[in-house]
């Protein structure tokens, strides 16, 4: 019973202090990446008409040869091979 009720005491504290790691309103905001820039050029955007969800991909930097796919929904990004990303 003690350690149920340490687990729960633990989730108490922990869920809302990482809950407050999220750095904007919906907590999708990117994450540090402590001074390693990454590949900042504009994903490819599929805007859709309202109450549908667009769509980004890009090449995937320092993975020759995949592109992620990213929506607006609440969705994983998803990566698929794709012979024209060239390094």
């Amino acid at each position: 019973m003690t350690r149920y009720l340490a687990a729960a005491l633990l989730a108490l504290i922990a869920l809302p202090a990482l809950a407050g790691c999220s750095s904007d309103k919906r907590g999708t905001g990117d994450s540090p990446v402590a001074n390693h820039r990454g590949d900042d050029t504009p994903a490819n955007v599929t805007n859709f008409p309202d109450q549908f969800a667009n769509i980004a991909t890009k090449c995937v930097a320092g993975a020759p040869g995949f592109r992620a796919f990213v929506t607006t929904r609440d969705a994983a990004p998803v990566v698929l091979a794709d012979p024209t990303c060239k390094g």
